[in-house]
């Protein structure tokens, strides 16, 4: 059940199995989200096929073209140019609110 032998089970006391408790908690939970992720894949699937049936060559819905984790990691990656881009927007509508307006201090 948690990973331990019967015997170790019997012998031990709660404390020193509580690691055990935890993996055994870890690997439930790398479960539930392993099932989560192939749900998401399931739903891509039916959405695409059933997009597909009534909506015709018009479906917008596509499968997903690659994995979900590999498109999470890839968001993830710092775009330095894009970083620069935001900065220079944002100082752009900053500078623009200290501009005097018409009539003061011209």
């Amino acid at each position: 059940m948690l990973g331990v032998s019967e015997s170790h089970f019997w012998d031990s006391t709660p404390k020193e199995l509580e690691p055990y408790r935890k993996m055994d908690e870890m690997r439930q939970e790398r479960k539930d989200y392993e099932m989560w992720m192939m749900g998401q894949y399931v739903l891509s699937a039916v959405q695409t096929a059933v997009s597909g049936v009534l909506a015709g060559k018009k479906s917008k819905a596509k499968y997903v073209e690659q994995p979900i984790m590999q498109t999470i990691k890839e968001e993830k990656k710092p775009n330095p140019q894009a970083d620069f881009t935001k900065f220079c927007a944002w100082a752009v509508v900053f500078n623009e609110n200290f501009k005097p307006s018409k009539g003061q201090g011209e």
